[in-house]
């Protein structure tokens, strides 16, 4: 009887285990298709994408001229053609048609950013990170807020007692040594590094080569929107009724970063009423489309906060893609109550009004 037990255990098994490939690749091979991303925005392109559960992967640029039948700006190819079968969750690389409008000069010792914009370019949301080789990033914030037309920020990895001038820069606005951080030496192959990629308002722009130990400067040129051509909207917008709230997109070709938003809880039942709220932190939240990026909303896009009542309807104030949401206890939703934006734009406090019975209120603040 034993022997017997053993040997049909063994053939059940058996069976199991060659059954286990097909399993796997009917749960790895739900294919989706790939939408026509020509002509678009890259915010827009990314909507499009995430709907039907595809990823927007790099973003490469190639100069606009003016014959050509593409606006700057916009989408010229994709690396996978549009209409083909792939599996959900892939991520489709674009290039994106822009003239550059900023050069970044570089040795092993030093880095200069040039204003070709025509126009003030920001510089608190222009980051700069090594994607091959040892980590390093820095944040272009340190040098100053904004940099003037024409002119050049620089920073060294050796010791230096005066700027260094760079053809094309008509002055050095900010500069300085930065000798002992490595983890901010982005660009030098002194540091390990091979390959660095300039990020916008979390969006990369570009990819640069290092600079190896003993090379002339290097020119790498790179588009950043700038001024009326920015790819972000500068507000939030807020859709609320008593049980449920959206933080919603309605631009039709720019992001709505949520990096930096924060909203101040003010429920009376509160401790201490002023509680923080990142609305990008991912962690917050359940997420209903995984191949969406929650740091910033493409158009359309919304994030869903509930009163946890029924559960089963999503009852949107507005229509929109949710990408993720959370429910929370009926007893401290901070739309009951006024709520606190703090603005990244201008550092300001604003306030939302309390959501009010039986009505959809509408708040748009200064993102």
């Amino acid at each position: 009887m034993a022997l017997r037990f053993r040997t049909t255990l063994i053939a059940l098994l058996l069976c199991f285990m060659l059954m286990l490939p097909s399993l796997a690749a009917s749960a790895q091979e739900t294919l989706v298709t790939v939408p026509d991303l020509t002509g678009l925005t890259v915010p827009r392109a990314a909507a499009e994408l995430n709907r039907v559960g595809l990823m927007l992967g790099a973003q490469l640029n190639q100069a606009w001229t003016e014959g050509s039948p593409i606006p700057q700006n916009a989408i010229a190819a994709q690396s996978v053609a549009p209409g083909q079968a792939v599996p959900i969750s892939s991520a489709v690389d674009v290039t994106v048609l822009a003239s550059p409008n900023v050069s970044l000069v570089y040795d092993e010792n030093d880095f200069t950013i040039v204003n070709r914009t025509g126009g003030d370019l920001r510089l608190d949301n222009l980051a700069f990170q090594s994607v091959e080789g040892n980590p390093a990033a820095f944040y272009a914030g340190r040098w100053a807020g904004g940099l003037r037309a024409g002119y050049c920020v620089q920073v060294w990895s050796v010791q230096r007692s005066v700027p260094k001038d760079i053809p094309g820069c008509e002055g050095i606005a900010n500069w300085f040594t930065n000798v002992n951080n490595r983890s901010e030496h982005f660009w030098t192959g002194l540091n390990g590094i091979t390959r660095f990629a300039v990020v916008q308002d979390g969006i990369q722009r570009g990819v640069c080569e290092a600079a190896p130990a003993g090379a002339q400067p290097i020119t790498c040129e790179v588009y950043l929107p700038a001024g009326a051509a920015s790819s972000v909207t500068e507000y939030l917008y807020f859709a609320y009724t008593p049980t449920r709230l959206v933080v919603l997109n309605r631009s039709e070709d720019r992001w709505m970063p949520l990096r930096d938003a924060v909203i101040l809880n003010n429920h009376w039942n509160l401790a201490q009423p002023g509680a923080p709220i990142a609305l990008g932190d991912q962690s917050l939240y359940g997420l209903m489309n995984p191949a969406a990026t929650l740091s910033q909303l493409a158009p359309g896009q919304c994030l869903l906060f509930t009163d946890s009542s029924q559960p089963e309807a999503l009852n949107l104030p507005e229509p929109c893609d949710v990408i993720a949401m959370l429910n929370v206890d009926p007893n401290l939703i901070f739309w009951a109550a006024p709520f606190t934006i703090n603005s990244v734009t201008d550092g300001q406090q604003r306030s939302c009004a309390a959501a009010t019975l039986d009505r959809l209120t509408v708040c748009v603040m200064p993102r």
